[in-house]
């Protein structure tokens, strides 16, 4: 049986004091004789116009603020076919929001002494020693490295599962980098590939089993799992795109496994909020980690990247105050679009995971309204 329009968004409700967090979205008296509108309903309206005005099927957001989830919800259809509507559980492909997660693996290994982030990378995975350069740790973490992206014919030819992420950097190792590590900034996944290879060194264990042991289960991330050309669940949502004539038409399914610390992760809003929730509890990273982890890099100029995040990609340079600065990570890819949004210093965060691919563009005016509401209204 489906799910009816009150069952099947999950919603929690966080007390708080006078002035509740749901008056936030408009503060907590509004001038003139307008009703108050709650968070609820603000955030409501805000997902609903935007799948319709931009032709989204299905779409789930979470908002953590304070550290307490206050909104989870999903919008839409997972379905072209019939009304099957996402939840906050839904399972969407995470695309690029993948390498948080992975930078927070590489930090954990920065708390056990197994790797220090001016390590050479190579030291820890073995197949960097082809490289015409000596990148290290951090450098791979903050796209320094020289390496690379990935091109959309990698993307769609490398296939295959791959016993050991070494053995996918083969052919990307022996090409020249494209600068002396550390002296530019260039995105590459391939260097997040590189640090999933780093991690099966400093670890003795395959990336899958460390993430799940020492990320996933200790957030209780339940319904986040590794990507795969054929995988299949009742809670995955799977993508769509625009068709060349008209309409939307499934989308290419692609093989992400060679780039699984990059792009090859799947999860929900809710499990990307638990995620927030455990970085600000500092349950998966200490203090001094968190601060490193967040950190602007000085030599970076303009710096674009901290370990594992973007700095405040939005362009809203300016709209949080108190120095709660904003960090974000969004992912695009067939099938997908991810965002997740941080302000650290306010335990504040958005998930938003949509079904429709390659839309960060649509996706990011949910991230600045929501942001601007509940930030600039509480200061």
């Amino acid at each position: 049986m489906k799910a009816d329009n009150r069952c099947f968004a999950r919603f929690v409700f966080v007390p708080l004091a006078a002035c509740a967090v749901w008056s936030l979205a408009i503060g907590c008296a509004r001038q003139g004789s307008e009703a108050p509108v709650s968070l609820e309903t603000a955030i409501d309206r805000l997902l609903v116009s935007t799948i319709t005005r931009e032709n989204i099927p299905g779409m789930s957001v979470a908002v953590v603020l304070d550290g307490h989830v206050v909104y989870a919800k999903g919008f839409g259809t997972t379905s072209l076919s019939s009304d099957d509507r996402p939840t906050a559980d839904t399972q969407y492909r995470l695309a690029s929001v993948s390498k948080p997660l992975t930078a927070t693996g590489v930090f954990q290994l920065v708390q056990d002494r197994r790797i220090n982030l001016d390590d050479p990378a190579r030291q820890h995975c073995p197949e960097l020693r082809s490289l015409d350069g000596v990148p290290t740790v951090r450098q791979l973490l903050t796209h320094r490295s020289g390496m690379r992206h990935t091109s959309d014919r990698e993307d769609v030819s490398i296939t295959g599962a791959f016993p050991r992420l070494g053995a996918a950097l083969a052919n990307i190792v022996g090409e020249p980098l494209r600068f002396t590590p550390g002296s530019k900034t260039l995105y590459s996944s391939w260097g997040y590939v590189a640090l999933g290879c780093v991690v099966e060194g400093a670890s003795g264990r395959s990336y899958a089993d460390f993430m799940k042991e020492r990320v996933f289960l200790p957030t209780g991330m339940a319904s986040t799992t590794f990507d795969s050309p054929a995988y299949s669940s009742p809670t995955f949502s799977p993508g769509y795109r625009r068709g060349l004539m008209y309409g939307l038409r499934p989308s290419l399914v692609v093989d992400t496994r060679f780039k699984t610390p990059a792009s090859g992760i799947i999860s929900s809003v809710n499990d990307l909020a638990r995620f927030a929730t455990a970085i600000f509890d500092r349950k998966l990273v200490t203090e001094d980690t968190a601060h490193e982890m967040f950190s602007v890099p000085v030599a970076a100029a303009p710096a674009a990247f901290t370990a594992g995040w973007s700095i405040d990609s939005t362009g809203l340079s300016g709209a949080v105050k108190s120095g709660s600065q904003a960090f974000d990570f969004n992912g695009s890819m067939e099938g997908a679009t991810a965002y997740l949004d941080l302000v650290p210093a306010r335990r504040y965060a958005v998930a938003v995971l949509a079904n429709r691919e390659r839309s960060v563009a649509k996706i990011q005016p949910i991230i600045v309204e929501i942001r601007q509401r509940l930030i600039r209204s509480s200061e």
